[in-house]
């Protein structure tokens, strides 16, 4: 298997790990494993746990640009922050079982003082900043933090509750209300 296959297999296998098992919780040996690769082929293609995290959240980043710049394509501020708030709305079964995987790393690397916890911040920030800028497009005003900080610790609080309880029903019923917050506006 060339690198650059070995390199994808492994983040598609340290994207589930991390998941499944958190940061802290999973080894080396749980993500060559999943991939189907020898320890020597993970060390060719990544080398450490940490640099195959950095790709990890790389990889996330990367999508997380292209759902928001596909997001941009509606002119309406609303209808973007529902299509956003639809993401997870389908996944609910996923995040009421592992929670969401991007939370979740964050909250594992966020105290750690390494380009992992400031890889995780900027992939948190990404997802605020546009949140933020919906607010003030569809409020027409020049700032509205307080209404992006009240999706955000509302979503995370969900995807806490939704894991806690494992109730996907539940976290859909959460996300319908957030989605008629915003109508409201």
């Amino acid at each position: 298997m060339n690198k650059r296959t070995a390199s994808n297999a492994i983040v598609k296998a340290a994207k589930i790990a991390f998941q499944q098992n958190g940061y802290h919780k999973t080894t080396v040996e749980d993500i060559f494993q999943r991939a189907n690769l020898s320890i020597e082929e993970f060390d060719d293609a990544i080398g450490s746990k940490e640099k195959c995290c950095l790709k990890v959240l790389k990889a996330y980043t990367a999508d997380m640009k292209k759902k928001l710049a596909e997001y941009e394509e509606n002119m309406n501020s609303r209808q973007r922050l529902s299509l956003y708030l639809d993401d997870f709305f389908d996944n609910a079964d996923d995040i009421a079982e592992n929670g969401s995987a991007m939370f979740n790393l964050y909250c594992a690397l966020r105290n750690m003082d390494t380009d992992l916890s400031d890889a995780a911040e900027g992939l948190l920030n990404l997802q605020k900043n546009w949140i933020d800028e919906q607010f003030v497009n569809m409020l027409k005003t020049q700032s509205a933090v307080d209404q992006g900080d009240r999706l955000m610790a509302a979503l995370h609080g969900l995807f806490f509750l939704a894991c806690l309880k494992n109730d996907a029903a539940m976290f859909k019923s959460q996300i319908i209300q957030l989605k008629s917050w915003i109508r409201s506006m």
